[in-house]
């Protein structure tokens, strides 16, 4: 049995991994008010997509022959991204795990977006380090759209307990929100904010059960601080495809607000060993009526 590895790519595949998408992000950032939310949202499936298409293989394929002399099956996708509950598995000690997502986020009069988020992540023994920087899209259907960075979001997580018998994981999370937004342009919070989350996970067979419990603490004008609490459940279906659904809720988040619950439904597809397609798509059950939709790349090195 052999194993499809591809060569190093040509320099004629530069274009399609970087150019193209470069080109939308600064098109995106620099046309405020020339181009409507839904052609940015479009633009930037047509953008992942082609990225996508460059980094499963532009050339022909040579085959290496496995040392097992079996092929070696796909790694299941670590839980947490695309959904918004964060599990407590961090990445492989000394490998990297990069999410470049396009995130929206449709209220009536508003849209929101990601595109795209730059969402870093590096592992240590039992402990993630995690950098997350958005090029933010806002549009008010009266007033037109602004874009620029968003509020960095800087954390750390601590796995303290791990039990191989009972495959129960246990981990801290705290980060901090940093205002690098402009608030007078919608693309911040306008305040330092901090969150304190447990998150805990437990697998049986293809099944995989993780949530989250937690805080906010915030500054910014106009906001307030608020318990949250998530779940999701994930099935493997095959040893690239894994789907699941999550259901999520909070108190208020603003003076004179309503509570929120919602729910997605999402996962992921392997298209490589360390390069998987994560999406979700959901919606307010209880709330502002919000519409969700999650498509993006996500890259490890171990």
């Amino acid at each position: 049995m052999t194993e499809q590895v591809g060569p190093s790519v040509p320099s004629q595949s530069i274009l399609q991994r970087f150019v193209f998408p470069g080109v939308f992000v600064f098109t995106a950032t620099v046309s405020r008010k020339v181009i409507s939310a839904s052609t940015i949202w479009i633009s930037a499936i047509g953008a992942l997509l082609l990225f996508a298409n460059s980094v499963v293989g532009v050339t022909k394929p040579q085959k290496k022959r496995a040392a097992s002399g079996q092929e070696t099956p796909p790694e299941l996708l670590p839980a947490g991204a695309p959904f918004a509950t964060d599990d407590p598995e961090p990445p492989t000690t000394g490998g990297w795990e990069i999410n470049v997502p396009f995130i929206l986020e449709r209220t009536p009069g508003t849209t929101d977006m990601d595109a795209p988020l730059f969402d870093l992540n590096y592992g240590l023994p039992g402990i993630q380090l995690k950098l997350a920087v958005p090029v933010k899209i806002a549009q008010e259907d009266s007033s037109g759209t602004v874009a620029g960075i968003g509020d960095t979001l800087i954390g750390v997580k601590w796995r303290f307990f791990n039990s191989k018998k009972s495959q129960l994981e246990l981990a801290i999370s705290p980060q901090l929100l940093v205002p690098s937004g402009d608030h007078a342009r919608g693309l911040g919070e306008g305040g330092t904010a901090f969150t304190l989350p447990l998150a805990a996970q437990k697998t049986w067979d293809k099944w995989t059960l993780y949530g989250n419990v937690g805080f906010w603490w915030r500054t910014g004008a106009e906001t307030r601080n608020y318990f949250y609490a998530s779940a999701v459940l994930e099935r493997e279906i095959s040893k690239r495809l894994t789907l699941g659904v999550e259901l999520f809720g909070n108190p208020p988040t603003e003076p004179g607000g309503g509570s929120d619950v919602g729910f997605n439904v999402g996962g992921s597809w392997k298209l490589r060993k360390h390069v998987n397609v994560l999406f979700t798509a959901g919606r307010d059950i209880v709330g502002d009526k919000t519409v969700l939709a999650y498509i993006g790349l996500q890259f490890l090195t171990k």
